[in-house]
């Protein structure tokens, strides 16, 4: 009787265990995050972002990206990159990894960047853009005379 119990339920746990693992899918698919402090994985370019006494610095990498294809933007305090990386397909794919196509990232930096005061460097995949404060935002050294 108790297996007979069990087995008509089976079908029961056949679809929830389909579920269970449609639910993942999903889950992993709709918010792909690595960590709480992270961004979505996919995100491109990886990028790091430094402050410094004098300005910002951010660091994107965009290895096998043609630089000419690379458009910088600053504006309202945001930094925009966007490109494209070309696709390589010389048949048909049994697995691609490799993200290619166009691509678009924005990063909020600080209020008290200069837009005027925009540089970008690219070398060996990845790009450089340096920032610096305005003026009336840097720190200013007052020397201490000693009498």
């Amino acid at each position: 009787m108790i297996a007979r119990w069990f087995y008509d339920l089976d079908p029961i746990f056949n679809n929830y265990n389909r579920l269970s693992d449609i639910l993942d899918r999903v889950i992993d698919e709709g918010m792909p995050l690595a960590n709480i402090r992270s961004v979505p994985r996919g995100s491109f370019p990886p990028i790091n972002f430094y402050e410094r006494k004098d300005g910002v610095q951010v660091q994107a990498y965009v290895p096998g990206i043609d630089p000419k294809k690379i458009e910088v933007t600053f504006h309202n305090n945001s930094l925009a990159i966007k490109g494209e990386r070309d696709t390589f397909s010389q048949g048909s794919f049994h697995r691609k990894e490799r993200f290619s196509g166009a691509f678009n990232r924005i990063v909020s930096l600080p209020e008290g960047l200069d837009p005027e005061k925009v540089k970008a460097q690219y070398k060996e995949g990845v790009l450089l853009v340096t920032i610096d404060k305005m003026e009336q935002t840097k720190p200013k050294q007052i020397d201490v005379k000693i009498e």
